[in-house]
């Protein structure tokens, strides 16, 4: 729980300086579950190892070894706005909606899953019409959460031992592996006509990339 997420004064503003009290709220950066996993092993073949540990059968199935990581994410509170009626005037940050209920922000969705293409992440028919006042909602719901993050980052490689004092490692790498698309929080501005639509998505699509790393 905090009132500012920030110490940089521009962005600190709070809505109204005279109801600080008014700025409590869940962190922006809560984050209710984190999954990381991290995974090494080598293969059990070639050289030292359980099977195949000599001969030609060695040298080119022996040395290989998987790794992997694995990030699964819930995701952050969602924080709505609306255009600020004072800003010319009392120089407030941004300005806050009123809400009745932290419930039912989400909007229904027409198929098995969410399609921004005839979706919208939140309904603006809950949200009563809004008075030039100050609105009363806290700065972020903690029922409401941007999308989950779920990724894996695999890689297979191979040391080849020529020496005892040269070695090359070969390293095969595949980033975001189910090439995940992960949806952007959608406008949270009440006064937009876009309120609710997710336009775009965050995270890089799947990339693979190979290298040669040559000891002596």
């Amino acid at each position: 729980m905090t009132d500012s997420d920030t110490y940089n004064a521009p962005n600190a503003t709070s809505q109204d300086q005279y109801n600080r009290g008014a700025e409590k709220s869940i962190g922006q950066f809560d984050q209710a579950h984190a999954v990381k996993l991290s995974t090494l092993y080598e293969l059990p073949w070639g050289k030292g190892r359980r099977w195949m540990n000599s001969g030609i059968a060695s040298h080119i199935l022996g040395g290989w070894r998987v790794s992997g990581i694995q990030t699964y994410l819930s995701g952050f509170p969602v924080a709505l706005q609306r255009n600020n009626p004072f800003a010319s005037i009392l120089f407030n940050g941004t300005t806050r909606p009123t809400v009745t209920s932290y419930d039912n922000w989400r909007a229904p969705i027409k198929g098995d899953q969410f399609d921004p293409a005839v979706d919208r992440f939140l309904d603006i028919g809950v949200f009563p019409t809004q008075a030039t006042a100050f609105g009363n909602v806290t700065r972020y719901n903690p029922k409401v959460r941007a999308f989950p993050t779920f990724n894996e980052n695999v890689s297979l490689a191979k040391s080849c031992n020529f020496t005892e004092d040269f070695r090359l490692d070969f390293r095969w790498e595949m980033f975001n592996m189910f090439n995940r698309h992960i949806f952007a929080v959608p406008n949270t501005n009440v006064n937009n006509n876009t309120f609710g639509q997710v336009t775009s998505t965050v995270g890089e699509a799947r990339q693979m990339q190979v290298g040669l790393k040559l000891y002596w």
